[in-house]
């Protein structure tokens, strides 16, 4: 098992720099095939417009998304000409009410998607609805890169922190981090705080780690107690003092308009996270 398509989509230069030198190593590493989808979003409005304006209205904005999807596409093509590795470079021009279905479209057939840190200086809802267009849309893990990383993705993640919480979607990311894992030299497997109603409360993370044996992957669990405000906090800080390069996780337990308005551990996560992040709905 080996992730053999990779996916970014592109909306700005200056936020998905790190992303596309990401990419490039990732496709050295799998030996796998980059596609790189260049966004340029149409932003007509759909109110009514006075007489006579909505035609140039509408072709003024179509012309700005194409030309600014062709400037982005010429970028990345002049970035890969000599990568030395399998691509594509499309550009799409995407009304913007249709992001998120043409994003999931685009998406849908590889088996890693690269993203940007959606938060952050410069980044704003653009961002959030590319990740998360893939990350609903696709069933694909979505590899999150922080700004200037400085991580060597064309080498396999040594020390790896995965975060279990024994739900759907922590286990979906684990299941689908599988290559990663097989690759590093160590797992830590973390839960914080873990419930005391569990069927596997007499033995937390037992059963996840058999599984990952049956895999070749030697995992230690840890527990840890929630000392800090935040889930994310706590999570941070371990990996951090194991010097981890990466750290799986499950994404949007609760929906993603809770998280928005009261936040949750994906939205911190992808708010501050200072490694790359792996993660699966």
């Amino acid at each position: 098992m080996a992730y053999k398509t990779l996916t970014l989509v592109v909306t700005d230069k200056d936020v998905d720099a790190s992303a596309l030198e990401a990419a490039q190593g990732l496709a050295r590493q799998n030996d796998a095939h980059l596609d790189v989808y260049c966004i340029g979003v149409d932003p007509a409005r759909y109110e009514p417009l006075p007489a006579g304006s909505a035609a140039i209205v509408i072709e003024s904005g179509a012309a700005e998304a194409h030309e600014r999807a062709e400037e982005l596409a010429k970028w990345v093509r002049a970035t890969l000409k000599n990568a030395g590795l399998a691509y594509a470079v499309q550009s799409n021009v995407v009304p913007n009410m249709g992001l998120d279905g043409m994003i999931s479209r685009l998406s849908r057939y590889c088996d890693l998607v690269v993203a940007s840190q959606p938060y952050g200086k410069g980044r704003g809802p653009l961002q959030v609805s590319a990740l998360e267009a893939s990350l609903f849309g696709t069933g694909a893990p979505i590899l999150v890169i922080p700004p200037a990383s400085q991580t060597d993705y064309s080498r396999p993640f040594e020390r790896v922190v995965v975060a279990w919480n024994e739900s759907d979607e922590a286990f979906a990311a684990i299941r689908k981090a599988l290559p990663v894992l097989q690759a590093a030299d160590r797992v830590d497997v973390v839960m914080v705080d873990p419930p005391s109603h569990s069927p596997e409360r007499s033995d937390p993370g037992g059963a996840i780690c058999v599984m990952l044996a049956r895999h070749g992957i030697k995992a230690e669990v840890s527990i840890l107690s929630r000392t800090l405000p935040r889930v994310s906090e706590v999570m941070t800080r371990f990996a951090n003092d194991r010097d981890a390069d990466l750290i799986v996780m499950g994404a949007y337990g609760h929906s993603r308009m809770r998280e928005a308005i009261l936040g949750g551990a994906t939205r911190d996560m992808l708010e501050g996270a200072e490694l790359p992040l792996l993660m699966a709905h």
